[in-house]
């Protein structure tokens, strides 16, 4: 590993854009540069399930071409991507994290991934998911080590953690995921990399397969919240604002009794970041939000609720045919759903629907909310996947924290938090629906603070 190239975009998305206009480096240069990072690093990492080398070289060899003929596509043109393996994209297989087919829930190719390809993304193959993205740790397919931790295999968390692991350790520009109660927060967060959950309907979700259509998103992870900002930006046609400033701002804490109990090593980090926002000038707000009754109500949409979507989407006779080609974690969700009730079914869903109108009102004094991503560090693999019980408490205790923006409609970032020596802890910053330009800037003046 010696002559491995270095990470070409490590510098950030502006900087890249320059350099490839001024001609000092191509398209197709930087996508053979990752391609051999991929190559030297993958075997180990196991971030990328698929890797398209002749597409992805050229589409890199159109993108010089266009440039050489002044047609400039934008500030991602030429910036090689990678998607997580939920999205359709053409040439490339789909298969959800999963051993049976699924290509019919599938589809083809959908918007999203067209604004890639319209704005000069090179994709160079799928990432890793859970299976179905539905939680955080499988059993039977492969983990992804978490670049934390060059020495012990460490779980990234899920179910994008392909890409999380795939920003964190140089092998893309940037990645796409999924996130439909944390599952591109946490494992950014665990990767010490900016995962983004926008609100719903900023992107379009066909070509994606569904996990729950009333709580899905797109989302985004990246090495900054710069290159964030960049990418966000290109993919929606909003822009982003540069200056901010932390005195002012109105920052809502919740309570101990809002979040399960957090490892030591990340409230003492969140503490230092609360004090050294306070010092920065910002006001923070004591909240008792998600109250007691209403975090009893998330975990009931996610343990019933959303495993019905899961399995409606798969079908029943789909399940009962392929069910010892499913992972043991999946099944043991999906098995609660095949007994729910219609009536219990509309109960969630109209109780999501009433959760989700709440947050406008609560947010009327605030510029955000933060707390931490995960209530963990990045944990052993082989501590996780004892047996199917270990692995399914980690992903209800891993993504507690992060399923509330999700019923609550609210967009959502995380931000690494300072952390050397120690193993990565991420900030989460919440805001109101259709809100990421200002959570952006916000998140972008904050991340200055709490990583000096």
């Amino acid at each position: 590993m010696t002559n491995l190239p270095i990470d070409p975009l490590q510098s950030g998305l502006v900087d890249f854009g320059k350099r490839l206009r001024s001609g000092h480096i191509s398209a197709r240069a930087v996508t053979k540069a990752y391609l051999a990072r991929i190559e030297n690093l993958n075997p180990k990492l196991d971030a990328f399930s698929h890797v398209e080398v002749d597409q992805s070289l050229k589409a890199a060899e159109a993108v010089d071409l266009m440039l050489s003929l002044g047609i400039d596509l934008g500030p991602l043109m030429g910036v090689p991507v990678a998607v997580k393996d939920l999205f359709a994209v053409a040439g490339m297989p789909a298969k959800a994290g999963s051993n049976i087919e699924l290509a019919d829930c599938i589809g083809s190719e959908g918007g999203f991934v067209h604004r890639l390809r319209n704005a000069g993304c090179v994709i160079l193959g799928k990432t890793r998911t859970v299976e179905f993205a539905a939680g955080a740790q499988n059993l039977i397919h492969p983990t992804p080590w978490n670049p934390c931790d060059m020495e012990t295999h460490r779980t990234p968390g899920g179910s994008s953690h392909g890409s999380a692991v795939a920003v964190a350790s140089g092998l893309c520009g940037f990645a796409i995921g999924s996130d439909t109660g944390g599952s591109v927060r946490q494992p950014a967060a665990l990767c010490g990399v900016v995962g983004l959950k926008p609100s719903q309907g900023i992107w379009p979700m066909d070509g994606v397969f569904p996990l729950c259509p009333f709580l899905d998103t797109v989302g985004l992870v990246t090495s900054s919240v710069s290159d964030m900002a960049v990418a966000y930006t290109a993919l929606t046609g909003c822009t982003v604002k540069e200056s901010y400033e932390v005195a002012g701002l109105r920052l809502g804490i919740p309570g101990p009794d809002c979040m399960e109990s957090m490892d030591a090593d990340v409230a003492e980090r969140y503490e230092l970041s609360l004090k050294l926002l306070e010092a920065a000038g910002a006001r923070l707000v004591s909240l008792s939000w998600p109250t007691k009754t209403e975090q009893q109500e998330i975990k009931a949409i996610y343990s019933g609720m959303v495993p019905s979507d899961l399995l409606a989407t798969l079908g029943r006779e789909r399940f009962q045919d392929n069910y010892h080609q499913i992972d043991p974690v999946a099944i043991k969700r999906l098995e609660g759903a095949c007994d729910l009730r219609a009536t219990e079914y509309i109960r969630l869903k109209r109780l999501q629907e009433r959760l989700s109108s709440l947050a406008d009102d609560r947010m009327q004094d605030l510029d955000g909310i933060i707390g931490p991503t995960v209530p963990h560090t990045p944990l052993p693999v082989s501590e996780v996947c004892v047996n199917v019980s270990n692995a399914s408490a980690f992903v209800a205790r891993s993504l507690s924290y992060t399923r509330a923006a999700n019923i609550y409609g609210m967009c959502a970032i995380t931000i690494p938090i300072s952390t050397p020596p120690g193993m990565p802890v991420g900030l989460q910053i919440a805001c109101s629906k259709n809100n990421e330009a200002k959570m952006l800037s916000m998140a972008n003046v904050i991340s200055h603070v709490v990583s000096a």
